[in-house]
């Protein structure tokens, strides 16, 4: 075990709880350290482990890893798969990691690389650290970097383009990896699912524990091209404007392709998507950061809505103008809702989340919250503020700015917050705890 942590007083202010305790998990000044993206489930089910990136030092000397962090025993870390040839997504040749996830009871962890034309899965002893290959699959042209596993801990999923290179349309999809059988399956999601966010339900009941929540926009874009070309490429820039500018729209699908359901939230002329959103702990609903962007007003609230049935192609295009569908402004109470990326607790009864920050990062913040179910009257959320993490959104390196990134999200007990910031040089992972839910 490695031990790093040291105490972060600059990120309480006069305003944070009198009791929050701050502490800077890594401290290594050669790496970038981060947490796995919060569609990746990163905390074992008892809230004592969660596991972390780190990219190669500047030296080279060491490469990228996959690391554990032990919150009982001082925040302790230590490293569980070394990647031999780094870590990417796109283009990942013979020997690279795709990435890793950790197991809901944390026996072990899932590491997916490239061994020559296959996709290898390779299950990781968490004490030994020894590796066994279980189950693989044909290297896709592209890999999302999406990753999630099943609550029940069964089925690691995959995101990929599943083109070849050549058709118009091709679409997106995932590889479902069962961990138990050493199989796999393909599904199709389609052509506008580049950004999908993939995240299965944490609900490790059946039939919930197959359910996997996805992001996705029209296929087409105004000038009638395709949304992904035929190569996979990744097309962000000098993009022409969407069909409607409604943001994304969100659907559930079960990992054996079937059972499309619809999420009616935002995607109304004055409510779009902003493509972050999460299920509400083990419940059967999700929740999303919208924009409110009236004239002269600029909002992001949460909304929450429950899975509906696919009844017509359109229908996940209809957000909560579909008909017959119930979608609740969670922070209507607020004097000015402002939320960005987050995350709730296994509960659904508390969520952590940073304000926006990528325009002027500097005022962006950490708050915690606490969902109210009033008698005879929809939900709705009280909030506290927490802390300033003092990141600047804008980190150009190894790891991408999107290593600086907030990022925040909560252990399954709610104790602890997980978040980055780059303020001591270099993006470092953060846990806040010793705070009370308003």
């Amino acid at each position: 075990m490695v031990r790093e942590a040291c105490e972060r007083d600059e990120c309480r202010t006069p305003a944070s709880p009198e009791d929050l305790q701050v502490v800077q998990v890594t401290s290594d000044p050669q790496r970038v350290s981060h947490a796995y993206y919060l569609d990746c489930p990163s905390w074992t089910r008892d809230s004592r482990y969660f596991v972390f990136r780190r990219e190669a030092s500047d030296d080279g000397l060491t490469k990228p890893e996959a690391w554990i962090c032990d919150v009982r025993d001082g925040f302790s870390i230590r490293p569980i798969c070394k990647f031999e040839g780094g870590v990417g997504s796109w283009d990942v040749p013979d020997g690279m990691s795709y990435g890793a996830v950790l197991s809901p009871g944390g026996d072990c962890a899932y590491h997916l690389l490239r061994a020559a034309d296959r996709v290898e899965v390779r299950r990781v002893d968490l004490d030994t650290l020894r590796q066994e290959a279980i189950a693989s699959a044909p290297v896709p042209l592209v890999c999302r970097g999406a990753f999630s596993i099943s609550a029940d801990g069964e089925r690691v999923l995959m995101g990929n383009f599943l083109g070849d290179g050549k058709t118009e349309g091709a679409p997106w999809g995932a590889y479902i990896f069962d961990v138990r059988k050493g199989a796999y399956n393909i599904i199709e999601f389609g052509n506008g699912y580049r950004n999908m966010h993939c995240q299965y339900s944490h609900n490790p009941l059946p039939p919930y524990s197959h359910d996997i929540l996805l992001n996705h926009e029209h296929v087409k874009l105004s000038d009638g091209s395709w949304l992904t070309p035929p190569d996979g490429s990744w097309r962000w820039k000098d993009l022409p404007p969407t069909i409607d500018n409604l943001g994304s729209a969100y659907s559930v699908v079960r990992d054996d392709g079937a059972n499309w359901r619809m999420i009616p939230v935002g995607r109304a002329p004055a409510m779009t998507n902003g493509g972050h959103n999460t299920w509400r702990g083990q419940e059967y609903s999700v929740v999303t950061s919208a924009y409110n962007h009236l004239p002269g007003r600029w909002r992001a609230p949460l909304l929450e809505a429950a899975p509906m049935p696919v009844e017509q192609a359109e229908d996940p295009y209809l957000g909560q103008t579909r008909a017959g569908s119930k979608c609740v402004d969670l922070t209507r109470r607020l004097a000015r809702a402002d939320s960005c990326h987050f995350g709730f607790d296994e509960s659904g009864r508390r969520f952590v989340s940073d304000s926006d920050g990528y325009a002027i990062p500097q005022y962006s913040f950490l708050f915690v919250g606490t969902y109210v179910e009033p008698v005879g009257e929809n939900p709705f959320v009280r909030t506290r503020y927490l802390l300033l993490p003092r990141t600047s959104w804008r980190w150009k390196g190894a790891g991408g700015d999107q290593a600086s990134h907030p990022h925040p999200y909560l252990s399954p007990d709610g104790k602890y917050v997980v978040f980055q910031s780059d303020f001591s040089g270099r993006p470092q992972v953060h846990v806040a705890y010793g705070f009370e839910y308003p």
